[in-house]
């Protein structure tokens, strides 16, 4: 039997900000030592930037970043943006 997850409907990147300042906007999880930063592409929408502390931005599809992002949410990590 396997577990569904609930489609994560309210992600920080979906509020109705103008979209030439939403491009620049990195969000920032963070808990303890451990910061990950999601950031949209200006290339194409359909992709997030995700980076663990300082290792390698690495671009996955608005989808997948979606469910990494709530489920680091709620293990506790806190949301933090900066332009």
């Amino acid at each position: 039997m396997s577990i569904l997850e609930k489609y994560p409907e309210n992600v920080p990147w979906d509020l109705n900000i103008d979209q030439s300042n939403n491009n620049s906007i990195k969000w920032i999880l963070s808990k303890a030592d451990i910061v990950y930063t999601f950031t949209r592409s200006r290339i194409n929408n359909k992709y997030v930037y995700v980076q663990k502390n300082d290792g390698r931005r690495k671009a996955v599809k608005e989808y997948d970043a979606r469910f990494t992002y709530q489920r680091l949410f709620d293990e506790g990590y806190s949301l933090a943006a900066f332009s």
